[in-house]
């Protein structure tokens, strides 16, 4: 059943109040039009009870903005949306390019700083999967029951003649009522020979709900610093600070223990604003968690990342013994989740 501020409904109830769902929830295709954006499709989510966010079907089905009550929670970059005609994984470019948001995905043949392989292969810094547009696509809002749900999905493909061939299929979903919303991933090796892939979900919270107000929440972990600037910032891994010029990011890896149900979550809570947020995934195929702390004013952003490798790039990772692979035609599948809560 659906409900809404508290109230629930079934649908023969709710459709008495409402001629159409589509007037407090649904999803909705749009078209931007100008800057650097221009011609990036995208599709606009609500769910009726605040939860709001939308989706690149031109990046990766990733989401660009998420808000919860009129609250912004996600981050963007300084560059804006950016469409694929600027965000191609040019050497050098990247941090000119990228547009940030709630959600990039990182991937499938590389994750963390450019790489040239042992074969002269270029791999760009996160690879390409952000930046591949969505084949098959379905947006769709429905009745189940006395459910209304909302769903996207689509299949992001990266492949090479006489090479890989990669396949993603992303379903993502939500209902009328809720403060949530679902990631099922599944990716494919559709080729007969094993294959090593990165798979990094870059989740990043932005102001106004990141701000020294922010109390992060984590499991049980054990937490290891990426650099010696990180190592410095150590027992100031959980605290958010106000904007710094000259902070430089720190980056720190948790290995978390997983609840009774195999999934970790994460929970920000913001007290100024009454709002908390929380991130939640499956361990089995993420073992890491990645925590980007990047305080830097102007690049004022905190990312969680839940990841299958430790982010060096694709040479140094097999290098290090933890570039993962996936077998000739086997399949693996990730499961997110993205939500809010009032305090």
């Amino acid at each position: 059943m659906a409900t809404l501020f508290g109230r629930t409904y079934t649908k023969r109830e709710l459709l008495s109040y409402l001629g159409n769902p589509g007037n407090v929830a649904g999803v909705t295709p749009v078209e931007y039009t100008q800057g650097k954006a221009k011609g990036t499709a995208a599709l606009e989510v609500r769910t009726g009870s605040g939860l709001e966010f939308t989706l690149l079907p031109d990046k990766c089905l990733d989401i660009q903005h998420l808000r919860f009550r009129g609250v912004t929670l996600s981050q963007q970059a300084k560059n804006g949306l950016t469409g694929n005609l600027w965000g191609l994984p040019i050497k050098g470019e990247f941090n000119s390019s990228v547009s940030g948001g709630m959600l990039f995905t990182c991937g499938l043949r590389n994750a963390g700083p450019d790489s040239v392989d042992t074969d002269g292969s270029y791999h760009p810094v996160h690879g390409k999967i952000g930046v591949t547009p969505a084949e098959n696509l379905c947006a769709r809002a429905y009745w189940d029951g006395d459910e209304y749900i909302i769903e996207v999905s689509g299949t992001m493909r990266e492949s090479a003649l006489f090479g890989h061939n990669l396949l993603l299929h992303r379903t993502i979903t939500t209902r009328l009522g809720s403060n949530e919303l679902s990631i099922a991933d599944r990716l494919e090796n559709l080729s007969a020979f094993e294959e090593e892939f990165c798979l990094l979900y870059h989740f990043n919270y932005g102001f106004p709900f990141l701000s020294e107000d922010m109390k992060l929440i984590f499991p049980e972990n054990e937490i290891i610093p990426r650099t010696e600037q990180a190592k410095a910032g150590l027992l100031q891994a959980d605290k958010i600070c106000p904007p710094e010029d000259d902070f430089f990011e720190h980056v720190f890896f948790r290995k978390i223990k997983a609840d009774e149900n195999g999934f970790v979550t994460v929970k920000a809570e913001n007290s100024a604003l009454g709002i908390g947020a929380y991130i939640s995934y499956r361990q089995e195929n993420l073992p890491i968690l990645t925590q980007w702390k990047s305080m830097r004013s102007g690049d004022y952003a905190l990312g969680i990342e839940p990841c299958n490798m430790y982010i060096l790039g694709r040479k140094a990772e097999r290098d290090n013994g933890t570039l993962p692979k996936i077998g000739p035609f086997e399949t693996k599948e990730f499961h997110l989740k993205v939500g809010a809560y009032t305090l």
